[in-house]
C-alpha cells in the first residue's frame, strides 16, 4: 500500500468551512482519509499521536467535523 504525503499548507484552512459543507458531522477513519487525501493508516497515526481528536464507539473510531477543522487549523500556526 502506497500513501500520499500531504503538507498542511496544501490543505485549505479551517476558516474555509465550505470545504466541509455536505460532509457528515461524524465520520469514520476512511471518510476522513478520503477528505484529506491520505490513507486510513495516516489518520489512525494522527489519532494515536493525539494530534487528531476522536471518539470510540464500541470498537469503531469516529472523528467529528469540529475535530477535523481544529486539526487542519493547527497547521496554520
Amino acid at each position: 500500500m502506497t500513501g500520499k504525503i500531504v503538507y498542511l499548507s496544501d490543505v485549505p484552512s479551517a476558516t474555509e468551512t465550505r470545504l466541509f459543507d455536505g460532509v457528515p458531522d461524524v465520520m469514520d477513519v476512511g471518510q476522513v482519509a478520503e477528505l484529506l487525501g491520505v490513507v486510513a493508516m495516516t489518520v489512525r497515526r494522527e489519532i494515536a499521536r493525539g494530534c487528531l481528536e476522536s471518539t470510540h464507539v464500541g470498537t469503531r473510531v469516529r472523528v467529528t467535523k469540529t475535530a477535523l477543522l481544529r486539526y487542519v487549523g493547527e497547521g496554520e500556526a
